[in-house]
């Protein structure tokens, strides 16, 4: 990823931030990653509902309209990735929260820029060697200790595109940037979020769309064996919209995919290449 063509700390563009930020020092604080086309977010009331709720779960202030009006003010920029975090204020040592204000950190970076065939064909993915940690006050916020992710994008083989985790039962849980779906025997799944990984603005969007195309849906803890047995399965997140995968780790899924083409379609991401055959 290009380096931040933009940096705004609390509406007021800078080139640098404090350096007794709690979110460096401690990681307290939230964020979301964003996709802009044409000075708009997608799904922009999704994204600002989302990131104020996380911030509440650490006891975060936020105002949802300044959020709207911050990421207005950065419309010029066209397309780009926008990442917008907020970082609870104060400085000093120790980790005893002082107060509930939050500090705004925004950030424009290039627009993604994704390859046709990872939409239509599908990408490969593993199965990473690091357990989620399971911590159900945290879970499914997307708060600034990534660590987990980060063990698990180190070296990939230069043919993998995502990397998937399990929980300590041995359950997948999600990728290491993305939501993860299946389909089997007609039947949607999505891994429970309850006890680790992110809830993100996409699934939730999923999971809507199923809804409404009748398509039917569990949310629970299975096995990884529902996983690799399954016809069909998917990641998903705000900047690749869906992407099928078409083989984890030595097992395949079918070309074939139904269910996945059919919630692509719905949900009509703007980077979406259009289907073959369909």
């Amino acid at each position: 990823m290009s380096a931040a063509r933009c940096i705004r700390w609390n509406g007021e563009a800078v080139d640098t931030i404090p350096a007794s930020s709690r979110g460096l020092h401690y990681g307290d604080g939230v964020f979301r990653t964003m996709l802009m086309q044409g000075g708009k977010i997608v799904a922009l009331d999704a994204q600002v509902d989302k990131l104020a709720a996380d911030a509440a779960v650490l006891g975060l202030e936020s105002s949802q309209q300044l959020l709207r009006d911050e990421l207005a003010a950065i419309a010029s920029f066209g397309d780009a990735t926008i990442k917008l975090l907020l970082l609870r204020a104060g400085a000093g040592r120790g980790y005893r929260p002082q107060t509930t204000q939050a500090d705004r950190l925004l950030l424009v970076y290039p627009p993604p820029s994704w390859p046709a065939n990872q939409a239509i064909d599908g990408i490969a993915a593993i199965r990473s060697p690091v357990t989620m940690a399971t911590q159900p006050l945290l879970a499914g916020i997307k708060h600034l200790n990534r660590l987990e992710q980060v063990l698990a994008s180190r070296d990939w083989p230069a043919d993998v595109d995502e990397a998937l985790l399990a929980d300590e039962r041995g359950n997948p849980v999600c990728g290491t940037r993305s939501n993860l779906f299946w389909v089997s025997k007609g039947c949607l799944y999505t891994p429970a979020l309850d006890r680790c990984g992110v809830a993100g603005v996409t699934r939730s969007q999923v999971l809507v769309l199923a809804g409404q195309l009748g398509i039917d849906c569990q949310i629970a803890g299975q096995p990884w064996t529902a996983l690799q047995s399954a016809e069909e399965a998917f990641v998903c997140n705000s900047l690749i919209g869906i992407w099928p995968l078409r083989r984890l780790d030595n097992h395949p899924y079918s070309a074939t995919r139904p269910i996945t083409h059919r919630l692509q379609t719905a949900l009509a991401h703007p980077l979406a290449h259009p289907f073959r055959g369909v």
